[in-house]
């Protein structure tokens, strides 16, 4: 079956990545479609008719949400909220991308394993997926990915992920977009620490101890993403 796929976020590194993949994708600018506008959202709608909504845009720099909550609130809560009332109304499929961060304790976690975010910015995209929850058609994403090269010359310790490179994690994005997947999604790689994964590209990295509001392991267990994308 195929789907018209309406992409808020597109300018961003994923969106940028997901665009060059599939070039039918519906990317309004955010001139065009504002999130924290529900009658922006709605107008989009009314002029794209899409099959399915893939929600990448988020405020997405985690330490400045321990400091300041706006972002959190108007982009992450309030414009996925606005995001969802509009695809309830309109009876379109949103999927919605979470983040890795949301788990807390040892991993690989599953998708129904309990969470308790230990930073704000991964309680803000929590408080997007209970947004997301009330509807009927939906899917939500957690994961986490990257630029490559690592673009930063310090890492933190024993932190373990299931982190991929952008260019890995479009197409399964993508992948995922145009499936029948329903309800919540780990979206990722083998588990792996940071340290392990940062060298891969930047060999002389150097290592610093972790912050509080990191989770020391957000990896996942990816059974039901290999399941659904017979990978």
């Amino acid at each position: 079956m195929i789907y018209k796929i309406l992409m808020t976020g597109g300018s961003g590194l994923l969106g940028s990545e997901i665009r060059k993949l599939d070039s039918t994708i519906i990317s309004p600018t955010r001139r065009e479609l504002d999130i924290t506008s529900l009658k922006s959202i709605e107008k989009a709608i009314k002029k794209y008719k899409p099959d399915v909504i893939l929600h990448l845009a988020a405020a997405n720099k985690p330490p400045k949400h321990e400091t300041d909550p706006v972002p959190g609130l108007t982009v992450n809560i309030i414009g996925t909220a606005n995001i969802c009332l509009a695809c309830y109304k309109s009876s379109v499929k949103l999927i919605y991308t979470s983040t890795d961060y949301v788990y807390s304790g040892a991993g690989p976690h599953k998708e129904e394993a309990g969470l308790l975010p230990p930073s704000k910015f991964a309680w803000s995209k929590l408080g997007g997926e209970c947004a997301v929850q009330m509807l009927k058609k939906f899917l939500i994403l957690r994961l986490d990915f990257g630029p490559s090269p690592f673009p930063w010359g310090k890492v933190y310790k024993n932190q373990f992920v299931s982190k991929l490179y952008t260019k890995e994690m479009a197409p399964l994005v993508l992948k995922v977009v145009k499936s029948k997947a329903t309800g919540v999604m780990n979206l990722g790689g083998q588990r792996i620490s940071l340290e392990e994964y940062a060298r891969e590209t930047r060999p002389d990295i150097e290592s610093i101890p972790k912050p509080d509001w990191v989770p020391q392991d957000s990896s996942l267990d990816i059974t039901k993403m290999k399941k659904e994308l017979k990978l």
